[in-house]
């Protein structure tokens, strides 16, 4: 799949595609969903922790670092999130990975697509976008990723679902050009979606809110679960390197779900 990918995108207008995989999980009584929330909410204060559960021990669930939007009239951030690497076990290995994060000239062609189009996308309705040149360093609690900040004041406070209709998939969710990378998601990925990837997040009666992207997430139903996790392919992209970085994102729900230590 990621070949094909890679395949073509050296041979077409395609430059970035996200590809997921999934991951399932069987048990022999019902999942604690309220136990894997708490150890969320306790590793990864800095995520934005969700749950959606229509009905007990079916439930969407996850700690996504991703916002597409926040909204309070006219003031709004968002964020480019693309490109990663592992933690280290010491400070001097966490600083030189971070260090080669910046220096990949893959993952920086991959970060400044996904800044590029929420630029292009903000820009006709924005009297004032602040954008950094540079991407800095996002440290999670198991990943790094290179983020870079966004700031716009809009010309109209047309509240948060016109701005999320807009940007939602950013090419860190789904790719670019958007109108050939959806197609080529829905052909090439094995297992639909549902809702994994999905806005998720809260309005208020001035259609002021925020969202997120429900990314580093699980669906759960009685006794089996599903994992989600996915990774950003460009034309030179490694299948190897690509397939480790979609495990090391399953890490935070294996965690959760008492699967995984550490």
């Amino acid at each position: 799949m990621i070949r094909h990918a890679t395949g073509t995108m050296q041979h077409g207008p395609l430059n970035k595609v996200v590809l997921s995989r999934v991951c399932e999980i069987r048990y022999a009584q019902k999942v604690n969903v309220d136990g894997a929330l708490a150890h969320l909410n306790a590793a990864y204060p800095d995520c934005y922790r969700f749950l959606f559960e229509p009905r007990p021990f079916h439930a969407f669930y996850g700690a996504t670092p991703e916002l597409i939007v926040g909204m309070n009239g006219r003031f709004l951030h968002t964020m480019g999130l693309a490109g990663s690497i592992g933690r280290g076990k010491t400070s001097a290995e966490d600083e030189a990975l971070a260090q080669e994060l910046l220096n990949s000239s893959k993952n920086q062609h991959e970060h400044a697509l996904v800044v590029e189009s929420i630029r292009r996308r903000l820009a006709p309705l924005s009297r004032q976008l602040e954008i950094p040149q540079e991407p800095t360093i996002l440290q999670l609690g198991y990943i790094q990723h290179l983020y870079t900040p966004i700031r716009a004041t809009l010309n109209h406070a047309d509240g948060v679902l016109s701005i999320l209709q807009n940007l939602h998939p950013t090419p860190a969710l789904g790719g670019q050009p958007r109108e050939l990378a959806m197609p080529f998601i829905s052909q090439a990925e094995p297992v639909p979606r549902g809702w994994y990837g999905a806005p998720v997040g809260w309005l208020d009666h001035n259609l002021d809110g925020a969202f997120s992207v429900a990314i580093r997430s699980a669906i759960t139903q009685d006794r089996r679960v599903w994992l989600y996790s996915g990774a950003g392919i460009v034309a030179d992209s490694d299948p190897q390197a690509e397939w480790d970085e979609t495990a090391l994102k399953f890490r935070p729900m294996l965690n959760a779900l008492g699967m995984v230590n550490g």
